[in-house]
């Protein structure tokens, strides 16, 4: 039995694709295509006639300005001089001002009496934790050291950072742990 292959497949139901005509599709390229030949031609023409226009008009102010400058160098004998005269410098050393300078240094504030601080990092119930935070602190590059205290009936021990002299050198040391996490510390005056 003889099978035809060829019907078979344009009885099946599929998409159609939409086709074209060769016309509308000479036509559709060919409009698009002037367009853009035509702003080009348009912008290259008023190039050339802007060209041309400063060719022919534009010399007019230009040698006017060139003729008075001509005519200034004469006036003062400049004219075949081929050397630039810099009268700046000149000038300049006329423009000088003089001002009076007062002498200032400036030396860091130095506190008459200063104050001993030690800043508290923390505070904890157990040893191995105290020591732990100590040891954080001493790789920082602080001297750090664990005191007891009794608060309540119960032993704390506190971690202190310390001494500093100055104000400004326990805020630093504040600054310094802040930026290495431990951000709840306490200022703590010593003497």
């Amino acid at each position: 039995m003889a099978h035809d292959f060829a019907k078979q497949r344009s009885s099946k139901k599929s998409p159609k694709k939409k086709r074209t005509s060769t016309k509308s599709a000479t036509k559709n390229t060919t409009t698009r295509g002037r367009w853009p030949w035509f702003f080009s031609g348009l912008i290259s023409g008023l190039f050339v006639a802007l060209i041309g226009y400063l060719g022919i008009f534009g010399t007019g102010p230009l040698q006017s300005i060139n003729n008075s400058i001509m005519v200034q160098d004469s006036a003062t004998g400049d004219l075949n001089d081929d050397s630039t005269d810099f009268t700046f410098y000149d000038r300049l050393s006329e423009a000088e001002v003089l001002v009076d300078v007062i002498a200032v240094e400036l030396e860091p504030e130095i506190e008459e009496n200063p104050a001993i601080y030690r800043v508290q990092a923390g505070s904890f119930n157990s040893m191995e934790d105290a020591e732990k935070l100590r040891a954080e602190i001493i790789l920082i590059g602080l001297e750090a050291s664990i005191s007891q205290a009794e608060v309540l009936g119960q032993t704390m021990f506190r971690v202190q950072a310390g001494p500093f002299i100055g104000n400004s050198s326990a805020d630093d040391a504040v600054d310094l742990l802040a930026l290495n996490n431990m951000p709840d510390t306490i200022k703590i005056v010593v003497r």
